[in-house]
């Protein structure tokens, strides 16, 4: 049996997640849900900041969806995972996207990725057309790739190798 391309999709993410060393866990949502339909163009230029201004770390994005509490409308967010905790984020995302926006962020622990990448696994993806109107749309992608670190099962749990061997 083949690999449906959502299985695909699935397998090379989590193998990004899971492979690399994550510290900080950020999301950006927008402050009226309805504008969330926008995200695909706006983030285009919020990456393009991100990139110059952080440029000594990796990034690791997804598109997501959830139902706004307060509206019970479908909201497209997008969350990022990347090494180090980001100074002047909050700024860097109102001055990215054109229409206002919330930020969170936490510090992640190898639990909190390892029941991420459970509920990723388990669940089916959002189905991104319902708010984008396009079938396939890319869901996640890698900024600052060469950056990135790879886990190596090490005693004192370190790690310093930097891999660019992800070539997708």
């Amino acid at each position: 049996m083949s690999e449906t391309s959502e299985d695909k999709s699935k397998r090379k993410y989590l193998s990004v997640l899971e492979g690399n060393e994550w510290g900080y866990q950020y999301s950006v949502f927008y402050r009226d849900p309805e504008q969330s339909v926008e995200l695909l163009d706006d983030m285009v230029t919020f990456k393009r900041y991100l990139r110059r201004q952080y440029s000594s770390q990796p990034f690791l994005f997804r598109i997501q969806t959830h139902i706004h509490k307060e509206e019970k409308v479908l909201q497209a967010f997008l969350t990022l995972f990347t090494t180090e905790k980001l100074t002047g984020f909050r700024d860097l995302a109102g001055k990215a996207f054109p229409s206002p926006v919330n930020t969170m962020y936490q510090q992640l622990t190898e639990d909190k990725l390892a029941s991420k990448a459970r509920n990723i696994e388990n669940q089916k993806p959002h189905d991104l057309s319902k708010l984008f109107g396009k079938v396939g749309q890319n869901r996640w992608g890698i900024l600052n790739k060469p950056l990135l670190v790879k886990k190596e099962a090490r005693a004192d749990g370190c790690s310093t190798e930097h891999s660019g061997e992800l070539d997708w």
